[in-house]
């Protein structure tokens, strides 16, 4: 049996990594990345367009008839106009979205610089010019969903050449002048890439109506999707064939629907009009595979029968992000609108996803069709907008309560089709949360050994995605109290504590232990620092009241300020109040501040600092010796402590020249009368060296690990009963 466990785990371990290689590979695709992010940049204008139509094509007579009332008889033409600005110009914006976000992509890998609008403008234009606008057989829709296909096509084409051409030199144009700037500069410089991209695509229009008599290039792709599907003389194939393209599309991160609507337009919806005149004639239908049919049996919740994947995640799924979003999406995937789930999941081009997305609508398209040939449920005989909720939709499109009940059944069956996939892509996701966050401490890591600021959350990558989860995850954590605070004892040599140092703790819900420095830049970045460091001084307070109670009354208590904390004019205030509140004397706080805060410029840091010694604050340098060091600031601020970076101490046994630095670090307080405490002190030898250079203060795991207040007191009170 546990031969069994053991090989099972092996072998879910394999499809684990497998699919984390196939993801990590298909996400770091260009192509792929940007039509995926332009989607995402058009979301707010479907989101939009598609409430229009709700509002719009509600198939309820009580409703029709209020809205009428309300609002007039011609109410509906505020929704129309919501229309014609969002899904009508929908391949317009299509063109600008995925062509800017390539281009910021391609920047981000390559390191170089162009506008991304002006890219975007170029596709736009381009776009334009191969639609054959001025030819007789233009049609205006072609702007609309019809023609998203040639929208992706010549975005990526042209942001490609783009790219390409702008990169010549010789194409570039050197024009300077002392009220120029720097968009002046790429803007000149895109002139000749910008003349050789959309004459290309003109030409291209004019090569395909002269030598071809391609008139409307849209117009010859719409025909030619529609002639492979008219070419097919099973109606079954055929449907079998339109709803998989539909999701194949949809998971390479392109509207599968709206690039299949002219093959709709011209099979599936003469189908129901089929079915309509059958009835009016007195015969049974004959058309199973309708437009109708589709969007009430197959796509619930939209493509995918997404409704299906968002029950099986309820049931299954315990993230409390993931959950959180299928809330949100709840409401309008009941009306089919799906984006926000599909690219929030993400499932486009999501390898978990794939068999259920693809397969689950093929394997409803099938059952349904069966239920229906053998005639236990009525033809769809009534047209139904896409938008129309699940089980009223199903009623109104057969005119039977079979047609909701059918409804029924597929949501089930297919939330249990999609229960496994649900399950596994929580365990791929998880190991990716993991393997992300990683990267992102080696990315902030890296900031701090250069000395630069993080701009983590600005990030276009990966690094970027989890950088903006925890820090939304961190306010939320720090709203509802679920940070910690532990605290590291320091001692003397003759072993007495004399103080902690307040060390922020953030046990993540879903990744664990997060890097407290990490967590502190975070804050720093989404403008959370203020409200996280008062919650750690207050927290500290109120423990060193606790401690006071206990008989622990001369502890000093250190605490960690940041850059950002000393530029709030407030803090000294809001220091002093919150001592006041919990009865902790300003003698036994000891504020820390580092090296690079103290050779700060800035006058009114510097001011802030000093007003913290001022109102009767201890005030500590930590990290001393790290890389910054200056003797002046020293003098300037009057340190009661100087903390030892634990560089130096980790290496005083096995190098002269730390024990010589710590030596006259030792020297120089004694002669300011500071005390010194060494880091990072891990074993005997180490406290056995400082003592020999006279530092008799310690901090570190040789004498205690971080505890949390509990294990703290349980330590005070065990050091008390051993003296």
């Amino acid at each position: 049996m546990r031969l069994r466990r053991e090989k099972t785990m092996k072998k879910n371990a394999k499809i684990t990594d497998y699919f984390l290689k196939v993801s990590e590979k298909m996400n770091n695709n260009p192509i792929l990345i940007s039509i995926r992010r332009g989607f995402v940049f058009v979301m707010p204008v479907v989101l939009v367009g598609s409430m229009a139509l709700v509002i719009l094509s509600l198939p309820i007579p009580a409703y029709q008839n209020f809205m009428a009332t309300l609002l007039g008889n011609k109410w509906a033409r505020i929704f129309l106009y919501v229309r014609d600005g969002t899904f009508n110009i929908f391949s317009l914006l299509i063109v600008i979205a995925i062509s800017y976000s390539y281009v910021v992509e391609s920047g981000e890998r390559n390191s170089f610089r162009v506008s991304p609008l002006i890219a975007a403008i170029v596709s736009l234009c381009s776009f334009v010019a191969i639609s054959g606008m001025s030819t007789e057989t233009f049609k205006l829709a072609n702007f609309g969903v019809t023609g998203l296909f040639m929208a992706i096509t010549v975005a990526i084409i042209s942001s490609m050449l783009f790219l390409k051409l702008s990169s010549l030199k010789f194409l570039n144009i050197k024009a300077f002048s002392n009220g120029a700037n720097s968009d002046f500069s790429l803007a000149i410089n895109s002139f000749f890439p910008a003349i050789i991209i959309i004459a290309f695509f003109a030409i291209l229009n004019y090569l395909l109506i002269t030598f071809f008599g391609i008139a409307n290039i849209q117009s010859f792709i719409s025909e030619s999707i529609t002639d492979l599907f008219s070419n097919i003389q099973s109606p079954f194939w055929s449907g079998i064939l339109f709803i998989s393209l539909i999701h194949i599309f949809w998971f390479l991160g392109m509207h599968g629907s709206n690039i299949l609507e002219p093959v709709a337009q011209s099979i599936f919806i003469p189908a129901l009009a089929t079915n309509q005149l059958m009835l009016e004639l007195g015969q049974a239908p004959t058309e199973i595979f309708t437009k109708t049919f589709f969007d009430v049996f197959v796509l619930m919740g939209g493509c995918g029968a997404v409704l299906s994947l968002i029950m099986a995640i309820l049931i299954v799924d315990k993230n409390k992000s993931q959950r959180q979003l299928v809330k949100i999406s709840l409401i309008p995937v009941l009306f089919n609108i799906n984006e926000l789930i599909i690219f929030g999941i993400p499932i486009v081009l999501n390898p978990v996803y794939i068999i259920p997305f693809i397969f689950v609508p093929v394997i409803l398209t099938v059952f349904s069709y069966l239920l229906i040939w053998i005639g236990l449920v009525p033809y769809t005989t009534h047209l139904v907008e896409w938008t129309t909720p699940i089980f009223l939709s199903g009623y109104v499109a057969t005119g039977s309560i079979k047609g909701s009940i059918l409804q029924l059944f597929n949501l089930t069956f297919g939330t249990l089709l999609y229960i496994p996939f649900v399950k596994l892509g929580r365990i791929v996701s998880d190991k990716q949360g993991k393997d992300n966050l990683q990267r992102l401490i080696t990315a902030y890591r890296l900031c701090e050994e250069s000395g630069q600021c993080s701009t983590l959350l600005s990030r276009n990558d990966v690094i970027g995605n989890i950088a903006r989860l925890l820090a939304a995850d961190l306010e939320e954590d720090l709203q509802n109290n679920k940070l910690t605070l532990f605290y590291q004892p320091q001692v003397d040599y003759a072993g007495n504590i004399t103080g902690v140092e307040a060390l922020l703790r953030w046990q993540h819900e879903y990744y664990g232990y997060i890097y407290p420095p990490l967590v502190i830049a975070l804050a720093e970045e989404s403008q959370i620092i203020d409200k996280l460091g008062y919650w750690i001084v207050e927290t500290a307070c109120s423990e060193l009241e606790n401690l006071a109670a206990l008989g622990c009354d001369n502890l000093i208590m250190s605490i960690n300020i940041s850059v950002m904390q000393l530029e709030n004019e407030f803090l000294v205030e809001t220091l002093d109040q919150i001592a006041k509140d919990h009865h902790v004397r300003h003698n036994n706080l000891e504020i820390e501040i580092t090296e690079q805060l103290a050779l700060s410029n800035n006058p009114d840091i510097i001011e802030r600092i000093k007003s913290i010694k001022k109102h009767g604050f201890r005030l500590a340098l930590d990290d001393y010796g790290k890389g910054h060091s200056s003797l002046v600031y020293i003098k300037e601020y009057d340190f009661d402590t100087i903390k030892i970076d634990g560089s130096l101490v980790q290496e005083i046994l096995n190098n002269n020249n730390c024990g010589n630095i710590i030596s006259s670090i030792v020297f120089l307080a004694e002669s300011l009368h500071c005390l010194v405490i060494a880091e990072y002190v891990e074993n005997e030898a180490q406290r056995n060296a400082l003592h020999h250079l006279r530092c008799d203060y310690y901090q570190g795991y040789f004498f205690s690990e971080p505890l949390p207040e509990n294990d703290l007191i349980k330590y005070l009170q065990s050091e008390k009963r051993n003296k």
